[in-house]
Formats: C-alpha cells, sequence, structure tokens
C-alpha cells in the first residue's frame, strides 16, 4: 500500500511540474496584455505629448474602450517635437482631426497584416467635406513600413487588450487635394502646373473640391508644351478640371449628368459646364475622357483620375455629345445650320430632348427644309448668353423673329415656381435642366418643340 502510494505521489509531482513548466515556456513567448490603448499610451515615456493630446480631445476615452478594436500608429514625443507643430495654437477640433488621422477604427492591424508593395487603409478621420474617411497609405518592402511616404513604423507592436499600437517617427498630417495627388504618384505634371499657376495654395486650402484629374499619360497624349502655354492659359484648363463641390464616385448621377465648373471663361464670365456620363462602372467626361481611378478622399475634396486632359466645349459640342439632344442634332445637321451655332455668339438654346421630337413628329415631318430651319432658329436667341438666373417673365425674340411668352406661376405660399415657355399656339414648353454653358453660349434643355407661327 505504501509502494503504491508513493508511487502515486511521485506521479501527481511530475504532472504538477510538466503543468509548471508550460506555464512558464507560454509566459516567455507571449507578451502580457497590459491594459487599454489608453492605459498604455498613459504608461509610456515614449507618448507623454500624445497621451497628454488624447486627454484634451476626449479621444482617450474612447480608446480606453475594452470592447472596441482600433490600431493607433503613435507619434513619439520626439515625432511631435520634430512637426514642429504649436499643439497649444490648434482649436480642439483641429488637433482632434490630426488624432483621428493616426487611429483605425474597426480594424485591428497584427504582425504581417499590412501587405507588401503599397495599400491603403479608411483612418478614424472622416473631416472630407462628404463626411468620408481620410486614407492612410503604406508603403512595405519587407523591412520597413513607410507611412504615407513621411512617418516610418519604429520597434515592435504593441499589444492591448483593445487593438495594436506601433510608433512612428513622424506626425502624421490630414492629407489636402494636392497632398493626396503629390502621393498618389500619377500626377506630376499636374501638380507642376498647378503651383506655376497658383492653384496649388487653392487646392491646399479648406473649400470642397471634385478635381478630374489628368495623370501624366493624359498630359503626354495631350501633345502641348505646357511651358509654351501662357500662365493665364493653363489656369483657365486647369480650372476646368475642379468643380466646387465634393462629389463621391457613388454620388455621380447615373447616364448623363452636367457639372459646372471653376473656369469662368463663358460669356459674361459664366462657368464652363462638364458632361458626365455615367453607366456602371464606367465614367466619361466630355465624351471624350475616361475616369480611369476614383476617391483619392482629401480633407477638402476628393480626386478622380482622368485619361485625357478636358478642353472646354462649345454649344455645338454639347449638342453633338449629348445623347439625349440626338434628334435636335440630327435636325440640325439636315437643315444644314450646325455651323450657325459654332461661332462666337454668344447664344441661348432652348434645346428640346429627344422625346419633343418624338411627340411633335407628326409635325415635323410636314415641315419642307424652309420650314425646319425656322423651327429650329425659334429655339436660338442670338446675341444674348441668358442663363437661368437672366430668365424673367415677359417675352423674349428667338432668331427666327418670333416672340415667346416667359410665364413664371407660384405655388400656394407665393414662391416662384420655374419658369415656362409659351409658344404661339398657347402650348406650354418646360424646362428640364438650365444652364448648361459652352465657349459661346449656353443651353437649356426643354421638353417640347417650340413651333412658330409658320403660316406667316
Amino acid at each position: 500500500m505504501t509502494k503504491h502510494f508513493n508511487l502515486l505521489t511521485l506521479f501527481l509531482c511530475v504532472m504538477v511540474l510538466g503543468f509548471s513548466a508550460c506555464d512558464d515556456d507560454e509566459d516567455q513567448t507571449n507578451n502580457p496584455v497590459i491594459g487599454s490603448i489608453t492605459d498604455i499610451v498613459q504608461g509610456s515615456a515614449d507618448f507623454t505629448t500624445l497621451a497628454a493630446a488624447l486627454q484634451r480631445t476626449g479621444l482617450d476615452s474612447r480608446l480606453d474602450q475594452a470592447t472596441g478594436r482600433f490600431t493607433v500608429f503613435a507619434p513619439t514625443d520626439a515625432a511631435f517635437q520634430a512637426a514642429g507643430v504649436d499643439l497649444a495654437a490648434l482649436s480642439d477640433a483641429e488637433l482632434t482631426n490630426i488624432l483621428a488621422y493616426h487611429v483605425l477604427s474597426g480594424t485591428v492591424i497584427r504582425d504581417g497584416d499590412i501587405a507588401s508593395g503599397r495599400s491603403t487603409q479608411s483612418s478614424f478621420n472622416t473631416s472630407n467635406p462628404g463626411g468620408a474617411a481620410l486614407p492612410l497609405t503604406f508603403d512595405n518592402d519587407g523591412s520597413t513600413i513607410r507611412i504615407n511616404d513621411m512617418a516610418n513604423v519604429t520597434g515592435d507592436r504593441i499589444q492591448a487588450v483593445n487593438g495594436s499600437i506601433y510608433a512612428i517617427d513622424m506626425l502624421l498630417m490630414p492629407p489636402s487635394i494636392v497632398d493626396g495627388a503629390v502621393l498618389d504618384g500619377r500626377f506630376t505634371t499636374l501638380i507642376t502646373a498647378l503651383e506655376r499657376t497658383g492653384l496649388d495654395d487653392v487646392l491646399s486650402d479648406t473649400g470642397a473640391y471634385t478635381v478630374f484629374a489628368p495623370t501624366d499619360a493624359a498630359f503626354t497624349a495631350l501633345g502641348r508644351d505646357l511651358d509654351l502655354i501662357t500662365e493665364e492659359e493653363l489656369r483657365e484648363i486647369l480650372l476646368y478640371h475642379v468643380i466646387g463641390a465634393n462629389i463621391l464616385a457613388a454620388d455621380i448621377p447615373g447616364g448623363m449628368s452636367f457639372q459646372t465648373t471653376l473656369n469662368t471663361e463663358g460669356p459674361d464670365e459664366s462657368p464652363l459646364s462638364l458632361l458626365i456620363n455615367s453607366a456602371g462602372d464606367s465614367v466619361m467626361i466630355n465624351q471624350s475622357s475616361n475616369v480611369v481611378a476614383t476617391d483619392v478622399i482629401a480633407t477638402n475634396g476628393v480626386i478622380h483620375a482622368v485619361d485625357m486632359v478636358l478642353m472646354p466645349q462649345s454649344v455645338v459640342d454639347f449638342v453633338v455629345k449629348t445623347s439625349m439632344l440626338d434628334s435636335l442634332q440630327a435636325a440640325l445637321t439636315a437643315a444644314g445650320q450646325v455651323d450657325d451655332l459654332d461661332g462666337d455668339g454668344p447664344y441661348t438654346v432652348f434645346a428640346p430632348v429627344n422625346a419633343a421630337f418624338t411627340a411633335a413628329a407628326d409635325t415635323v415631318a410636314t415641315l419642307d427644309m424652309d420650314q425646319l430651319r425656322e423651327v429650329l432658329l425659334n429655339h436660338v436667341i442670338v446675341g444674348a448668353n441668358n442663363r437661368s438666373e437672366d430668365v424673367e417673365e415677359g417675352s423674349i425674340t428667338t432668331a427666327s423673329m418670333e416672340d415667346i411668352d416667359v410665364v413664371i406661376n407660384q405655388d400656394a405660399d407665393g414662391n416662384d415656381l420655374p419658369p415656362v415657355l409659351i409658344t404661339s399656339d398657347s402650348t406650354q414648353v418646360n424646362f428640364t435642366t438650365f444652364d448648361i454653358q459652352g465657349t459661346n453660349g449656353v443651353i437649356h434643355l426643354i421638353d417640347g418643340v417650340l413651333l412658330p407661327d409658320l403660316d406667316n
């Protein structure tokens, strides 16, 4: 009995020692988890500036959530000092935006998770005018990880209960449109042109812009030496690629639509239009340039890359390229009047859409060529660039010397409704799209054909 007891005791001792040894091995191969991200930052001598900034903005509370999932690229005290940024001079909102740009929320990046080569992740910063997350760009060559081509990840990943911390040696600043274009690498010619014209300052400042940015290959395909273009001409070309609103790819309307650019070379300094055709994943500008990359997000807007330099369009260009005006183009061609709208102008064109010609097909089919010309002239005002704000109630005289009445009704609250056109036979014609601005005039789309009195 004693022998059996001794053997059992020996066996139990061996088992206890074995388990103890396993625990010791695990302690040696796994770093213990010490608190939340906030706990670790506050407890580190390397992150005292970051800890104070997080506390000031209240982000320390968010990064203290044990159930959260975060990755923080944490600037060291030396990184803050090298940046030369006076944090005391920043508003709480400005400081919050900077700090949020160092955080991935909902994503924990562990060792080996950052792909080789270039990749991007969406940061916690949503200061884009449309609320889209600003991207962080990573370059991983297998030995070093560089963020936004400026900050290096230093040291090993620091594990927390709610995510990962990576120390970095530079403070990351949320990128403007110009910053994003520089980092992208495909827009070196565009950047040089922006700097030459001073537009780099405009697109680095606060605001909301969409830039259809020609790639370097697009400028090469243009076949023009930019050094031979005057600064003013170059500036206007560049402004024709900029819309004064933040339009993400998902917000581009399907089918054909028009957007107003910052180029004001139209008559009376009117802003020129772009024709955008969106079909599925394909987006084309002015029926000539393809969007080849979308949504380079910045603090003041968004970049969409295009494969051809965009050139301003005339009234005829828009009529020819707008599919909903195919019937009008065919009528102008048949009547030999296309070139009549290709002069200096200015012209105001009331352009019937295809459905309008279909509705009037029985009448149009009876017209001889002189009558067809008369009908088409009834849609043009020569010598005026009348935009929507210029359309007032009263009578207007067209190129056919016909008077058309403009009527502006009011709703029940006394607010003006959109104007309507009344023809000589009392037909009411509605505007469907205003202010398609060309270099030599403006087009308004209408839903009916303006038939003059052909008996006179």
